[in-house]
């Protein structure tokens, strides 16, 4: 602090992030929105850390080199003890794919863009392989440092050119960047959620408060309470309201941030909060940054293992998790600070990052080289996981897009069939209509079909459906699929396929009926590609089988079709329908891996090999794109965990 005060309620503060946190991750339903306690840490943060650089500014005291290296002795040696032990661990549990993705995971976190890697890896933080992930929450300390690469530069220059207009400067940069987190969230929601431009504001807000704070400002006791009453208000809810479906950062990160800053205000007086200056809530604040840490590697090898975080085990890791973070904080976090304090940059540089960042590259660098090391498992483990990496988005790119572009037009070298000059149809649809392009480019070449694919994420041919879409995503939708029936009326293609995650609720009815009876009136041929089946866990669940011998049942029983298609059938006699689930669910049981083949790139999506695979075996029993088979279907193959079915690679 720039007055040199300690502040315990910033701890608390602390407390109550790092708590929302952990509670949801144990399980969502406990804090739907816990996950805004990151936010909350943002504002500290850009609270503790500008008072100080502008303290210093102010002084004409501060150092770069000095800024940097009390950023590595606070961030670096508790993050290489959780490191090094997580890499440990997953040497002899992860599969050869996910050990691989760990330890380069491990270098990025070091090196401050784990947040981009995550991105880029993993995609949505609440999808069901990121909870896997055991460094899943390193992408918050990426997003830290790259602000702290750009803010102090940013605060000399801002006081040098302009001193008097500082806090002016930073009130409109902060609701300029909100504004960016708003409109970004809506457009480029994945890489909003990890991405710093969309974050700014969340730490701007706290340096903001920082600066605001350098000079001492009164504030009654009337006036401290109130402003912690909204604050607390707030937070809460936020914790409560907000959850995994909600649009997010943008405005919705705002509440809790600006809950946060105003129990930060509130308390720079003499008034602070009793329960955030309570000394529970002080200790786990102290421990907080390691509890941060160690917490999710556990919950997350906890997950990989399918051992169910139920009470006993809820209450087991929460003390083993504060129990590590207090071991850490107590023989790590504090002497490494103190006695790094004494030390010249360049020997802190090269002992605590450039070593350790050396030594997780080599280990990265080896799990590239020997493939994850596989001899740990049956070869068959490395042949499925192959099967997992072949993903139709980015085998089909540019014919698919993703949600933002909506407005790309067709591509004329998006073709599946059988390659030629002239085009005889179309298909249309969202990622499970991208995930079929395999099936339907091996069943249109019997019939000499040329077929482009017109595909983008979250966007079924329905026209009018916007369920769980936000409203970001519902208003380019529309803007798509107008722009796609209006192509069918123009171009009256012979043949059109139509494929999506189509909607089980009997409530969709209406909109189905409609759009497909407009495609009717616009086409010739229309082929309806049914939903394959969901399987909880489809793309692992095979894997882990083999990994760690378990008996686990893969399958499921078969879900009955949505029950407005009966009606379609029979309003449209005229339309083909192609049902994915005759191979993925013999018998009425699902299963994601047939014949040694793993279908499934997670719950619902196929890969590239399934996708496939379907097509040929649909092929080889008599089917095309547009013919039944003549003959009766042969009987179905022997799939994983069909009674008295024994199963083989």
């Amino acid at each position: 602090m720039a007055q040199g005060k300690y502040r315990s309620d910033i701890d608390g503060l602390r407390a109550v992030a790092v708590i929302a946190v952990l509670l949801h991750h144990l399980n969502t339903s406990l804090l739907p929105g816990g996950f805004v306690g990151v936010d909350i840490f943002f504002v500290i943060s850009g609270f503790l850390i500008t008072s100080q650089v502008f303290s210093e500014v102010k002084r004409n005291v501060f150092s770069l080199k000095s800024f940097y290296q009390r950023r590595i002795n606070r961030i670096v040696p508790a993050l290489v003890t959780v490191l090094l032990a997580t890499v440990i661990v997953g040497a002899f549990i992860l599969s050869p794919v996910d050990l691989i993705r760990l330890n380069v995971s491990a270098l990025f976190s070091l090196l401050g863009v784990s947040n981009i890697y995550i991105w880029v890896k993993y995609g949505n933080y609440f999808a069901a392989d990121a909870s896997e992930a055991p460094l899943l929450h390193t992408w918050s300390l990426g997003i830290e440092e790259q602000f702290y690469v750009i803010w102090p530069l940013f605060i000399v220059l801002l006081y040098r050119l302009a001193p008097r207009y500082v806090l002016p400067i930073l009130g409109i940069g902060v609701v300029a960047a909100v504004g960016l987190s708003e409109y970004a969230t809506g457009v480029f929601a994945t890489a909003a959620y990890y991405l710093l431009p969309t974050r700014f504001f969340e730490l701007m807000l706290g340096g903001l408060l920082g600066i605001y704070l350098h000079q001492p400002r009164i504030i009654g006791k009337l006036a401290a309470h109130g402003m912690a009453m909204v604050g607390f208000l707030l937070i809460g809810f936020s914790l409560f309201a907000l959850s995994a479906n909600s649009s997010f950062p943008g405005i919705n990160a705002l509440i809790p941030c600006l809950g946060a800053a105003l129990l930060i205000l509130a308390g720079s007086g003499e008034t602070r909060s009793r329960l955030l200056t309570s000394r529970p809530m002080v200790f786990i604040g102290l421990i907080s940054y390691s509890l941060y840490l160690w917490h999710w590697p556990l919950i997350a090898y906890l997950s990989y293992l399918e051992i169910p975080i139920n009470l006993p085990v809820g209450a087991m890791l929460i003390a083993a998790s504060i129990s590590l973070a207090w071991l850490s904080w107590r023989y790590v976090e504090v002497p490494f600070r103190r006695n790094g304090a004494t030390w010249h940059f360049s020997r802190v540089f090269v002992r605590r990052f450039a070593i350790p960042a050396l030594g997780l590259a080599a280990l990265a660098v080896l799990s590239l080289q020997f493939n994850g090391f596989p001899q740990r498992f049956s070869p068959d483990v490395s042949l499925l996981e192959a099967m997992t990496l072949k993903k139709p988005s980015e085998i089909r790119k540019g014919c698919h897009v993703t949600n933002s572009l909506y407005g790309t037009g067709p591509n004329d070298a998006c073709r599946l069939g059988v390659k030629k000059e002239e085009l005889d149809g179309i298909m249309i649809g969202d990622s499970f209509a991208n995930h079929f392009t395999g099936m339907v480019d091996i069943l249109a070449k019997p019939n000499n079909l040329s077929i482009m694919d017109y595909t983008m994420d979250s966007c079924p041919p329905i026209i009018g459906y916007t369920a769980d879409m936000s409203p970001v995503y519902a208003a380019h939708c529309a803007k798509r699929n107008e722009r796609v029936f209006s192509l069918l009326e123009q171009k009256k293609f012979r043949y059109v396929v139509l494929a999506a995650v189509w909607p089980r609720d009997a409530i969709a009815k209406d909109i189905v009926e409609a759009s497909i009876k407009r495609v009717v009136e616009n086409s010739g041929q229309v082929i309806v590609i049914l939903r394959n089946q969901d399987i909880e866990k489809a793309a692992s669940c095979p894997i882990r089988r083999l990994m760690f011998g378990t008996d686990r049942n893969c399958s499921v029983p078969e879900s009955a079709l949505a029950p407005y298609w009966a009606d379609v059938r029979v309003k449209f006699p005229q339309v083909r329908f192609i049902d994915p689930n005759q191979v993925i669910c013999p018998a009425g049981v699902c299963s994601p891996i047939i014949q040694g083949q793993l279908l499934y790139l997670d719950d619902a999506h196929l890969s590239e090999v399934g996708s496939r695979f379907i097509g040929r075996t649909l092929l080889d029993r008599g089917y095309s794109l547009l013919h039944d088979p003549v003959a009766t279907p042969r009987t179905a193959e022997a799939t994983l965990d069909a009674p008295g079915v024994s199963w083989q690679l």
